[in-house]
């Protein structure tokens, strides 16, 4: 990642662009279940990207970090707006996102009881397991995304699991 850190440094989006496009994406639609709506906060995750990139200090954390962080806050910023109306905010899925297999246990998991478990999974919930197993966070980067301590994402990591562990024996 000494490349990527040199195009912060020289203020070039380019590189960063192609690094975290894919993954950016992915992330958003996870969250959003949508292409279009997917496609839009991605690119607004890149304009903010690109318009404060000068601010983006390597000695606080990882670029990856920060990205997933602004990543994370534009996917708020979008729920904030479809609540008033002022976005358009689709329940169902229209297309899949790119570079995915069929093994993601999110989108598309082999157990239905498995599957009835994560619909009833809040935004959050959701969210931790995206950025855990999907996007291969560790539990230091997803506090620095929600703004909690790695401490406190293990334990909501193990709530959640407990959670997903006890539903999975009652759907029995």
């Amino acid at each position: 990642m000494g490349e990527l850190q040199e195009c912060v440094e020289e203020l070039r989006i380019e590189p960063i662009f192609d690094a975290y496009y894919v993954r950016v994406y992915r992330f958003v639609y996870k969250e959003l279940q949508h292409h279009e709506n997917a496609m839009d906060v991605t690119a607004e995750v890149f304009a903010s990207i690109w318009r404060n990139l000068p601010r983006f200090d390597a000695e606080r954390g990882k670029l990856s970090t920060w990205i997933y962080a602004v990543a994370r806050n534009a996917v708020l910023n979008f729920r904030k707006r479809a609540a008033y109306g002022r976005e358009f905010l689709e329940a169902v899925p229209d297309v899949p996102a790119p570079e995915e297999g069929t093994d993601d246990f999110l989108e598309a998991p082999e157990d239905e009881r498995l599957g009835r478990i994560l619909g009833t999974l809040s935004e959050d919930e959701r969210a931790l397991l995206v950025m855990r197993y999907c996007e291969n966070l560790s539990n230091a980067e997803v506090g620095k995304v929600l703004g909690l301590s790695e401490a406190a994402v293990k334990q909501r990591y193990y709530r959640l699991l407990l959670k997903c562990r006890k539903m999975y024996g009652e759907a029995t």
